[in-house]
């Protein structure tokens, strides 16, 4: 039986705020990148944000799960996602005479439009796997897709990648 005494209650508490802790300090970096991966910097943050928060809000369920990094992964698309549909129904702003650089335009100027002509989940395990060093197991289970099937878009995304580059051989 569940005691309702207030220190019990408390202890509840301060043992699922330090399991949560736990899982942020391993779980932030990596699902901040795989959302920045499938949308922008700016909108991956946001996303990972809200995804951290619902992922606080709702614990007990979320950190009970299989994958608990997964399932925020997924929340955090779903947010992104609506957030873009939004963007795309409000009226543009006149656009600026100059836009800033990406990270990827100072490495190759061409890099940041090569990426953008990806499918998502190329891009995704291009960017998880080439840009950040995950294996293709560690982005498949934070993507919540299969080992071959990442490795597939991996090869797939670097392949037209190239060609958009140029760099085919």
């Amino acid at each position: 039986m569940i005691s309702d005494r207030p220190e019990h209650r408390q202890l509840d508490s301060q043992a699922r705020a330090e399991r949560f802790e736990v899982f942020f300090a391993d779980n932030e970096a990596l699902l901040r990148r795989a959302l920045s991966a499938g949308f922008d910097n700016e909108l991956g943050r946001e996303a990972a944000a809200e995804a951290l928060a619902y992922g606080w809000q709702w614990w007990d369920r979320v950190g009970a799960l299989d994958n608990p990094a997964g399932y925020l992964y997924r929340v955090g698309e779903r947010w992104a996602l609506r957030q873009r549909r939004r963007e795309q129904r409000r009226p543009s702003p006149t656009a600026p005479d100059a836009s800033p650089r990406s990270a990827a335009e100072e490495f190759e100027p061409g890099l940041t439009k090569a990426l953008e002509s990806l499918t998502v989940r190329q891009r995704q395990a291009v960017v998880l796997v080439t840009g950040f060093g995950l294996t293709h197991s560690e982005a498949a289970d934070l993507l919540g897709i299969a080992r071959t099937s990442l490795q597939n878009h991996h090869e797939r995304g670097l392949l037209n990648l190239r060609r958009h580059m140029g760099t085919e051989s």
